[in-house]
């Protein structure tokens, strides 16, 4: 069984280097450093710190299957899975013959992730590191899957993530999406300006959770190719694009 090391660690400052990428918006940098998306961060933290193991069982989406066949129709190898969790999707495409990076903002998620595919002996670059300040090189992947992470974004934020995300993927590569019709439940919350929720109470304290309407959606992909766009009896959507 190969042994799959930690990767090793680089300073802000080396990895900012080598990224091309551009720099946050004013409105992005802003955010990152306010106390909600701090509280946000550490809701994340809190909410994988309990969990002892990797979850394993694969959900049962009716656009699963659907992300390796449209990965292998337009030759795509090289895959960055955003917000990866413990790694359920990026062991799923491993398992297909896919060369996965696989990046959550929870370094604990992140290190489930890695015994997983330690126990699985599959080679997956799993990274800690924030969706919001991607540090890869310019046209560093052939395809992006990102499976229900926006809805935790505020609408500024994912409109310089999909700046972000133009910049890493290649000219032409593919980027898979699921954006989900979330429901808000119950619990206490104040609005941003944008109608994102922010939870205040015990539970949830600290979680962004919003809905994207169509015309939102059409604003997040104005620069991008939409190929496909499947709407699912949840109510979510699962959208297939090419970087122009």
């Amino acid at each position: 069984m190969t042994t799959i090391m930690p990767a090793e660690k680089k300073s802000a400052t080396e990895i900012s280097t080598k990224a091309k990428g551009p720099e946050p918006s004013e409105g992005l940098e802003k955010l990152i450093n306010s106390e909600v998306y701090k509280d946000n961060v550490c809701f994340w933290e809190r909410a994988w710190g309990g969990v002892k193991t990797a979850y394993t069982q694969m959900p049962e989406l009716p656009y699963l299957p659907l992300i390796p066949e449209t990965l292998e129709e337009r030759g795509a190898k090289k895959v960055l899975d955003l917000g990866c969790g413990s790694g359920w999707l990026s062991v799923f495409l491993a398992r297909h013959g896919f060369v996965v990076t696989g990046i959550d903002i929870s370094q604990h998620a992140v290190n489930l992730g890695r015994a997983w595919a330690q126990k699985e002996d599959l080679t997956i670059d799993f990274q800690a590191m924030d969706i919001a300040n991607l540090v890869y090189d310019d046209g560093g992947f052939e395809a992006i899957v990102a499976n229900s992470i926006f809805e935790h974004f505020p609408l500024e934020a994912s409109r310089d993530i999909f700046k972000l995300l133009k910049n890493v993927l290649k000219p032409g590569g593919t980027l898979i999406a699921c954006f989900d019709e979330v429901g808000m439940g119950a619990g206490e919350y104040f609005k941003l300006e944008d109608d994102t929720h922010v939870y205040t109470d015990k539970a949830r304290k600290g979680m962004l959770l919003r809905n994207y309407s169509d015309s939102e959606l059409k604003e997040l992909y104005a620069n991008w190719t939409i190929d496909s766009i499947t709407p699912l009896e949840s109510g979510s959507r699962y959208i297939v694009a090419t970087n122009k």
